[in-house]
């Protein structure tokens, strides 16, 4: 896992929720990357919070 790619609200909402962190780790590169291309367009908190809530309850649309 590349953790220089990832944003630093993306980080710090991840390490926020042990759920969504632990759903994360555990993706394909490329579902990873996937989301990661999601976080970059990401253009507030809530927004962010939002989409690390959508991983820990496994919601996400890809």
């Amino acid at each position: 896992m590349d953790f220089y790619n990832i944003p630093i609200g993306f980080g710090l909402a991840l390490s926020a929720n042990t759920a969504a962190m632990n759903y994360y780790a555990n993706l394909s590169e490329e579902r990873r990357q996937e989301i990661l291309n999601m976080a970059h367009n990401v253009r507030s908190e809530k927004e962010m919070y939002s989409l690390v809530a959508s991983l820990a309850n496994r919601t996400i649309e890809y």
